[in-house]
């Protein structure tokens, strides 16, 4: 590890700050050994002579409706999981930074403030102005007997009161450390420990059997950058609503003039924000955890649910290979052109009927049949 220590810079900046230099340096370094592995090439040389053998089988017999035209399709999975699992540039740049950096990057566009928003400077503020305001409430609350003259009391009147705000306000310090910071922290580490194992999944979308462990990968990486998001805008809230009184109790600090209400107004803020973290935190991964990847082989019903399995008792229906579904084709296709030869051969016997004029005008059919005597025509002219 290479990132460089910063006592002076302040608990919570420190704590972040090591936590990003050392996720990224884990998830480079985490691909690199992975990846060049005799272990896990061996295994994705396996799982693509799996995957080609599948494919030949299903266009061979067309099963669960494989057609050419999907060719392309599978050429091009093939290709973005080969260029996934090599080059640690593309995938630093499609997994690491779109759920490391991304989060903070959309919750400083949304931020509600003026200029450059600094979130990691509002919590190291509100760390340092409520440690500071808790000392000085304890104090307070139990001034040196030294320092008092015998008319003086030994203790405040509202001595209770400031040692409740004295309790509280050091609570929310170690709230804004442990909770906020700690879920932001919590979030990178996720994130790096997942890109770091990220090319045994990408390598697992090949095969429809295991595909789900794609599935759940992406979902927890989708959990983790939601929660970063969730996280950067609602401290960047906090620290909006919660300025106006560190610089209230900042000012009464100076002035001696400590206000035990202020102290847990502002301890107040801090836990309220807590729970909203907790809160976005769950709503975050339920949102993740609807992920669902695209499948055509699922069947659904109009209502959205899965189609039941068909019956065991049902047989399954028999293989039919390429050349016997042509062949069949074939056949259909000569007895089509059988018919219309048949047809083209009435249509053309038909074209050779002439009409032949007779006394009265009557309709003759040439024919190699002769007219029986006893017709009608033949009738009336013997009676005349």
């Amino acid at each position: 590890m290479s990132c460089p220590v910063h006592p002076d810079a302040g608990v919570v900046r420190a704590v972040l700050g090591s936590v990003d230099c050392g996720t990224r340096d884990f998830a480079h370094r985490g691909y690199e050994l992975l990846t060049g592995g005799a272990a896990f090439q061996a295994g994705l040389t396996a799982i693509l002579t799996i995957y080609v053998a599948l494919v030949g089988w299903r266009m061979l017999f067309a099963s669960d409706g494989a057609r050419l035209a999907d060719g392309p399709r599978m050429a091009l999975k093939v290709g973005a999981v080969l260029a996934l699992v090599s080059s640690w540039n593309l995938f630093e740049v499609l997994v690491f930074d779109v759920a490391a950096k991304a989060p903070d990057e959309i919750a400083a566009l949304i931020a509600p403030t003026h200029g450059r928003p600094d979130p990691v400077g509002d919590l190291q503020v509100a760390w340092d102005q409520l440690t500071a305001s808790s000392a000085a409430f304890a104090s307070s609350a139990a001034p040196n007997p030294a320092t008092l003259t015998p008319q003086q009391p030994q203790t405040q009147p509202d001595a209770p009161m400031r040692k409740a705000a004295a309790e509280s306000l050091a609570t929310a310090a170690q709230s804004v450390l442990t909770l906020h910071a700690g879920l932001v922290a919590a979030a990178d580490l996720a994130v790096g420990v997942l890109t770091a194992v990220g090319p045994i999944f990408v390598v697992l979308l090949l095969l429809r059997e295991t595909r789900g462990f794609f599935e759940g990968w992406v979902r927890a990486l989708a959990a983790a950058a939601l929660i970063s998001l969730t996280a950067w805008t609602l401290i960047l809230l906090m620290g909006v609503v919660l300025r106006p009184w560190l610089i209230e109790l900042a000012r009464q600090r100076e002035a001696s003039d400590l206000d035990p209400n202020t102290g847990m107004t502002a301890a107040g803020l801090v836990f309220v924000f807590g729970a909203g973290q907790i809160a976005l935190a769950v709503g975050a991964a339920v949102i993740a955890f609807g992920f669902r990847l695209w499948a055509p082989w699922r069947l659904v019903t109009r209502e959205g649910r899965a189609a039941p399995a068909p019956a065991a008792a049902t047989p399954p229906p028999a293989m039919i290979s390429r050349p016997s579904l042509l062949a069949d084709q074939m056949r259909r296709l000569d007895v089509m052109t059988a018919e219309r030869t048949r047809a083209s051969e009435v249509a053309a016997g038909v074209s050779r009927l002439r009409v032949v004029r007779s006394e009265p005008a009557t309709l003759a059919v040439a024919s190699p049949y002769r007219r029986a005597d006893s017709s009608r025509d033949h009738l009336g002219r013997r009676g005349r």
